[in-house]
């Protein structure tokens, strides 16, 4: 990381995934930016990066990339161009009119995604915008790179008189083949050679045909001859020619002057679009690679759930089979120092090289194939020593080698570093390389550094294990089949398993058996010792497993038994609802009832009988209802509240009797006032004894009293709609109190009560006749009715 962190390469492959990152991009200068890409030691800037990162995602989700591909790098004709004097060709000016007119359309493109990447919306719209000089350039030359006539007057003007010049040199050399003897010309076609229109001759019949020679064909049979009195022609035509080429360099040179004027803005403009190009190639690999954005840590800490090497991860792209096992990386200040142990081949490289990578991509605003929530520090430099370094030129075995880098580290490692060290202490004597490799990462620790280190060596072991600042971790094998699985165990060491693997790799039985009588009776003991440890913790790991079953199971039956409550809690509401409807619809059946009744009493005969007749009826409907009345699931505002019942509206301090209900409303009679009011501020009376809201059988319908209802009703005052409903209560009223004439009080004005009034009492069953009053009774002002009463 040169000029920020600082990656120290030894075999991380940071510069494989720099050009992973490359291949994303669609232009040069974001392909530059990937390849030489080094990571930030900003916190803010680290995370400004990782949110444009985000944005980027959410914007080609939700609109789709830039149109960014097919542009050309144009960075070697802006160099051309700063030098004064020089002039651009017509083809290289053409590459630059895509370039300019991409800034219009990623400034809308900015505008589209600003709701999911405000900053990359600021990014697009301070791109500089040159519109002058891409019309000025496209007026002049073609894509193809072509200068065109409307260029300049002059060049239109130009090429205008040479093509009626040449049309004519043309058609006078086609009328002299034509008029020419076969015996002297090769061929009947006119060509040209050294710019300069000529016909093929015979090399025999040379003195035959007057001309100049410009060129011969390569048997010398063929003669290429001007002829002598179209010379001047040509020569005209020549000079044409060279004024329209000095007329093409006038108006390249003038063009490339306004680039030349342009190249700040030109510079900016390329800057931005391969800085946009960066940031979008870093939210395509996001999304191939199934990537989190990381939590930047600010207390040193890494925590990496499933975390998945990124070079792997395209080698399954490629080809599915290969599947990448993710590992989980856990370092942090209370102890910094991790020891990962175990077989070759078991993955304690990989776990290395994933740390370091994943660190270095968050680091210049990549998100990290890594479980969402995992958490990784800003490193200010991260050291690698992985491989073997060894080098005869230069006189240095494996262990010189290492000596000379982890010199380099050691100089160079803060509390800011992350330092990666595998097969540490290996290459010489394994006491001495222990004590060595103990000795590194006493003083790593000391100097603030994370360090994750590989090893073989067992006293290593044993200094993690007792060591407060360290921590053991081994990759884990399966003991039957001796197959690596790729997974860390953390507090764990690890054992090496080499006789055990060289027999699995093929090493005859009587050499393992050797090897292993050879072994030390301490190191017999202490492989023994981490067998019984990892067959313990194997056996923790099963009961572990076990017990996560069965919580899961208990789990999945409580859930089924609260899923069977809600059942039966649904079940049972269902069958009250059903209850609730048909209690509902029987109501409905005596209200349609009732209402049936009271249409006939309105409309039948007045006499005694006949009202008799109806209260009968009526009764007949209230002993139908008992069964209702006493249903509990019926509602209380459905089983009470019925014409004829005595109900109070608590709002008007007013009891009363229930004359009718209409829709949501009801009319209340109360003594010589009637009124309507909703139904729902309506609760029944609460007598002692408790009475049914309808007669029960054997009660009677009490008529209101004659006296209760006065002769007139005063509409003075009133809106047409409520004088239609007052009149048509006090109708009702007054029939039934046995009035047989009314006089509606509606005075004269503009008319518009009295026809309301008379619109009424033309169609109600109640009225038999209507008059003007007469003069003592309010004249037009007042409408007398005689009602249908026996």
């Amino acid at each position: 990381m040169v000029g920020a962190g600082r990656i120290w390469e030894r075999g991380t492959e940071w510069d494989a995934v720099r050009a992973l990152l490359a291949r994303e991009a669609l232009t040069a200068p974001g392909r530059e930016r990937a390849l030489q890409a080094d990571p930030l030691t900003g916190v803010a800037e680290v995370q400004s990066a990782l949110e444009a990162t985000q944005q980027a995602r959410e914007a080609l989700a939700a609109i789709g990339p830039p149109a960014l591909e097919g542009l050309s790098d144009i960075r070697p004709l802006l160099d051309r161009c700063r030098a004064v004097g020089s002039v651009l060709a017509a083809a290289e000016l053409a590459t630059l009119v895509p370039v300019l007119d991409t800034a219009p359309k990623l400034t809308a493109w900015g505008r589209a995604v600003r709701p999911v990447a405000p900053a990359l919306d600021a990014l697009t719209g301070s791109l500089p915008r040159l519109p002058d000089l891409s019309q000025a350039l496209s007026r002049a030359i073609e894509p193809g790179g072509e200068v065109l006539d409307a260029a300049s007057p002059r060049l239109g003007r130009l090429r205008r008189d040479l093509r009626e010049r040449r049309r004519r040199l043309v058609g006078e050399l086609e009328r002299l083949l034509q008029g020419t003897d076969e015996r002297i010309l090769a061929e009947r076609f006119v060509t040209i050679r050294h710019g300069r229109y000529v016909v093929p001759i015979r090399a025999e019949a040379r003195g035959r045909f007057r001309g100049i020679v410009h060129d011969r064909s390569q048997s010398g049979q063929t003669l290429f001859v001007e002829p002598e009195h179209l010379v001047e022609a040509n020569n005209d035509l020549v000079e044409l020619a060279r004024a329209e080429e000095h007329e093409i360099a006038r108006i390249l040179a003038e063009l490339t002057d306004a680039v030349r004027a342009r190249l700040a803005a030109l510079d900016r403009l390329i800057d931005a679009i391969g800085t946009l190009d960066w940031i979008v190639a870093r939210a395509r690999v996001a999304e191939r690679m199934a990537a989190t954005m990381p939590q930047i840590d600010g207390e040193r800490r890494v925590s990496l759930g499933d975390a998945r090497h990124p070079l792997l991860l395209e080698q399954s792209w490629r080809d599915p089979a290969r599947q990448v096992v993710p590992a989980d990386l856990e370092l942090g200040p209370e102890r910094p120092l991790l020891l990962i142990t175990g077989p070759n081949a078991g993955g304690k490289t990989i776990a290395l090289k994933t740390l370091a990578l994943l660190a270095g991509m968050a680091q210049i605003g990549c998100h990290i194939p890594a479980r969402e929530g995992s958490r990784l520090p800003v490193f200010t430099g991260l050291y690698a020593i992985i491989g073997d370094e060894q080098s005869v030129a230069e006189n240095l075995s494996t262990f010189s080698a290492f000596v000379r880098q982890i010199r380099e580290v050691l100089d160079a490692a803060d509390e800011g570093s992350l330092v990666l060290l595998d097969e540490l202490g290996a290459g010489t004597d394994p006491d001495e390389g222990a004590a060595l490799a103990q000795a590194i990462l006493e003083e790593l620790d000391t100097r603030g550094a994370l360090v994750v280190a590989t090893t073989h060596l067992e006293p290593l072991k044993t200094f993690a294990a007792t060591h407060p600042r360290a921590r053991n971790a081994s990759v884990e094998f399966d003991p039957a089949t001796l197959a690596p699985t790729f997974r860390l165990r953390y507090d764990q060491p690890g054992q090496s398993l080499a006789l055990a693997i060289a027999a699995r790799l093929g090493l005859g039985p009587d050499l393992v058996r050797r090897a292993t009588a050879h072994r030390s009776e301490h190191a017999a003991r202490l492989s023994e010792l981490l067998a019984r440890l990892d067959a313990q913790g194997r056996s923790e790991a099963e009961r572990a497993r076990e017990l996560a079953l069965a919580r899961n199971e208990a789990a999945a039956r409580l859930a089924a038994a609260r899923e069977a409550e809600t059942r039966a809690t649904a079940k049972a509401r269902e069958i009250v609802d059903k209850a609730r409807a048909d209690a509902a619809a029987l109501l409905a059946d005596i209200r349609r009832a009732l209402a049936t009744e009271w249409e006939r009493l309105k409309r039948a005969d007045r006499t005694r009988p006949a009202l008799e007749e109806s209260r009968r009826r009526v009764r007949d409907v209230a002993t139908k209802l008992e069964p209702a009345l006493r249903d509990p699931l019926l509602p209380e505002t459905e089983t009470t509240l019925l014409p004829g019942s005595t109900v109070t509206a608590q709002h008007l301090g007013l009891r009363g009797e229930l004359v009718s209900i209409s829709g949501t409303t009801a009319t209340v009679r109360s003594g010589t006032v009637t009124v309507r009011v909703p139904l729902q501020a309506l609760r029944p009376e609460t007598a002692p004894a408790a009475q049914s809201a309808l007669p029960r059988a054997g009660g009677t319908i009490t008529l209101p009293e004659k006296a209760g209802v006065a002769p007139e009703l005063h509409l003075l005052g009133r809106t047409t709609d409520e004088t239609r409903d007052l009149v048509e209560q006090y109708l009702d009223d007054a029939f039934m109190a046995g009035l047989r004439t009314v006089r509606l009080i509606h005075g004269k004005g503009t008319g518009a009560l009295r026809k309301a009034v008379r619109d009424l009492l033309a169609v109600h069953p109640l009225v038999d006749s209507y008059r003007d009053g007469e003069a003592a009774e309010g004249g037009a002002g007042a409408t007398v009715a005689a009602l249908k009463v026996s």
